[in-house]
């Protein structure tokens, strides 16, 4: 196969919406399934290949063998959105189920997941777990060669992330994100792309990719400096006195090696970012660098085993400078979070029974927490804390015909050892908790253009150190979470039911009915915004129902649009606390709506715009205590125009105009958007 014949397959493959494949070519996938994804490049039709997915059951597998609604991401739609806060989970933010609410371009997501929180989402980086607050804001998506985003309750072959930081743990309940790295190269390409924005913000990138022999590789480097502006509400913690700023330097690569044959290879991924700057007041300076590291290994044993092993670590450190403004702009104390987190991951997958595919395998989580505060000229140790977790699962997903039927077992185990809690030597040196979990689905293809799906499954989650402990060693002027010890784990079910429908070659429908019920609900609610500070809770018990909507319409080749609802239902019975009885799960809107348009303009210009209303929301569980948001809606918009195009190389100009209607709207924590702001880049490719 020649370079260029390549260079379209992997263009194929990174396809999002892609439309359900014909019997036929079903018949035809099925035969090559269950093999490393790379091999499939030099076995399936073009059609073909753009109906694999890997997610499912960590190898590939056609689209309609799918027992849950997914929605992929390939590299042209990535390309096509306009960059807003520099987060990843915003290349998701127009799809249905979910809620993306980054709160700055120096803060994480904050919003939710088919009606519940932001931690019932799982992400994973070339299926392996990555934390869903930190990392999207630390990953340069030039990496990826696309995103598989599985809705619903997940398989039971993807542990929860074992991370003490942000909301605590992380359970793939109502979704998994895989953020799918680049892998086999077959063309060689340079990219340098410089721009200049809205709050001075100015910005370069450079990529290279290239191969020599067995080896594939690329590197990549992106550094941005913005005076940012306000992002927060006046007269909140953080309200500024002069132009926040920030400087964010990212620097990644990954090799590959095939042995002696393609479906026998392994590969090095390793990502560093440091973003620093402050919160335009003279003490509330911040220091972040962020580390990962995907170690992966894959071969094909025979026609019917696989065997993978993925290991890897994370490293997140992150340093605040505190004051106690109102009152004074003086240095109080200086905040540090340190966590180091190592998943392991060995799978064994066995097809049987012509396309049956059963899975087996084991997995471990290890994760260093520690927290610190100084002041004054004195260090004190906050927390001190040990976790690690491991995961026996089994999965067996039959295929007869037009139905799939799916179900799998997971035995899970987290051990916390905690040497400090609060500042303190807690009376309770450690906590373990065991859970049986389950996961079944099923799939009906009644014809190439129609199924129906069901599934259903269960969730555990542990409290985080942090959620017991708490970070605020001053509760009078520090930000951050306030000490929770009695908490107790939470458990959940989730479950299913929707269809696919394309009635015309350009045009495809969905629906999607969810119900998510949590037991002992772990919520982190707002307890006061100056300082901001939060504190977790069990809640009793949290159900939120919602249904989807979706449709997607290629109108020609100039004009493709979309829309989608998701619209939800949630309530937190807690009989104990009044308060808490009959409120709301935090984050999770009552209505999303999406509408987007892809179009060519007169001159060759490609334009692309996105809008997006959201309906009401709430901070907190408790009804005295929290405040509603939402009600806004913001309209953004990509420009892109090819100035030179030769056999080559090529340059472009990118524009974005986001938020032109200028809704500087409240979000939770005294955080609000700026408003209306641009950004243009040149792009060079040779």
């Amino acid at each position: 196969m020649n370079a260029l014949k390549r260079t379209i397959y992997l263009g194929l493959v990174a396809s999002v919406l892609a439309p359900a494949i014909d019997a036929a070519a079903a018949d035809e996938v099925g035969e090559m399934q269950n093999i490393p994804f790379q091999t499939l490049v030099d076995m399936v039709s073009l059609e073909d290949l753009a109906n694999i997915v890997v997610t499912d059951t960590k190898v590939a597998q056609p689209r309609n063998t799918v027992t849950q609604n997914i929605t992929v991401l390939r590299a042209e739609d990535i390309e096509r959105q306009p960059v807003y806060n520099r987060n990843v989970v915003e290349l998701l933010r127009y799809t249905s189920g979910q809620f993306v609410n980054v709160l700055s371009r120096n803060d994480a997501n904050w919003g939710s997941y088919a009606g519940l929180g932001p931690k019932y989402n799982s992400y994973l980086l070339d299926g392996l777990p990555i934390d869903s607050f930190v990392d999207p804001m630390s990953l340069d998506p030039w990496a990826f060669e696309r995103i598989e985003a599985h809705k619903g309750p997940a398989s039971v072959l993807y542990s929860n992330y074992l991370t003490m930081d942000f909301a605590g743990n992380e359970a793939p309940l109502a979704g998994i994100t895989n953020l799918i790295l680049k892998d086999r190269i077959d063309t060689p390409l340079t990219r340098v792309q410089v721009g200049y924005g809205s709050d001075n913000t100015l910005s370069g990138r450079a990529y290279h990719q290239g191969y020599q022999g067995n080896l594939s590789y690329f590197f990549g480097v992106s550094s941005e400096h913005s005076d940012y502006d306000q992002y927060g509400k006046a007269n909140s913690w953080l309200q500024t006195v002069g132009d926040p700023d920030y400087q964010k330097t990212k620097i990644y690569g990954k090799a590959s090696y095939a042995f002696d044959r393609s479906d026998h290879t392994l590969s090095l991924f390793a990502h560093y970012t440091v973003h620093d700057g402050d919160m335009g007041r003279p003490n509330r300076d911040f220091e972040h660098s962020y580390g990962l590291l995907n170690l992966l290994y894959n071969n094909q044993l025979s026609e019917a085993w696989h065997l993978q092993f993925k290991a890897g670590e994370r490293s997140y450190d992150r340093q605040f400078d505190n004051d106690n403004f109102p009152a004074s702009l003086a240095l109080t104390s200086i905040s540090e979070t340190r966590q180091r987190i190592r998943p392991l991951d060995l799978t064994l997958s066995f097809k049987h029974w012509g396309n049956s595919l059963l899975t087996a395998g084991i997995d471990y989580q290890t994760v260093d927490y520690r927290t610190e505060s100084r002041a004054n000229g004195v260090t004190t140790r906050e927390n001190d804390v040990e976790g690690r977790s491991r995961g026996l699962y089994l999965q067996e997903k039959i295929q007869w015909s037009d139905l799939v039927l799916r179900a799998g077992l997971r035995r899970n185990t987290v051990h916390h050892e905690y040497a400090l809690l609060g500042g303190v030597r807690p009376a309770t040196s450690s906590m373990e908790w065991s859970k049986d979990l389950w996961s079944v689905g099923v799939r009906y293809n009644f014809s190439p253009a129609f199924s129906v799906y069901a599934n259903a499954g269960s969730s555990f989650m542990a409290p985080a150190a942090k959620q017991i402990g708490g970070t605020v060693a001053n509760p009078l002027t520090d930000s951050g979470q306030l000490a929770s010890p009695s908490l107790s784990p939470e458990t959940g079910v989730g479950k299913d039911v929707g269809m696919e429908w394309r009635p015309l070659a350009t045009l495809t429908l969905g629906a999607r009915a969810f119900r998510n019920e949590i037991s002992s609900a772990i919520v982190d609610n707002v307890v006061s915004t100056t300082p901001s500070q939060t504190q977790a809770t069990n809640a009793g018990s949290a159900t939120a129902t919602g249904l989807e909507l979706d449709i997607k319409h290629t109108a020609s080749d100039n004009l493709q649009w979309f829309a989608n609802l998701t619209a939800s239902r949630t309530r937190v019975d807690n009989p104990a606390n009044a308060d808490q009885d009959g409120t709301n799960i935090p984050f999770a809107p009552d209505k999303v709506a999406n509408l987007g348009m892809a179009t060519r303009w007169w001159g060759g210009i490609n334009v692309s715009v996105y809008y997006q209303w959201v309906g009401r929301y709430f901070d907190s569980t408790s009804r005295s205590g929290r405040e509603a948001f939402g009600k806004y809606g913001v309209l953004n918009a990509r420009l892109h125009k090819e100035l030179l195009h030769e056999s080559d190389h090529s340059v472009s100009l990118v524009v974005d105009l986001n938020n032109l209607t200028d809704r500087q709207y409240d979000m939770p924590w005294g955080f609000r958007d700026p408003g209306f702001n641009g950004f243009a880049a040149v792009d060079f490719r040779f």
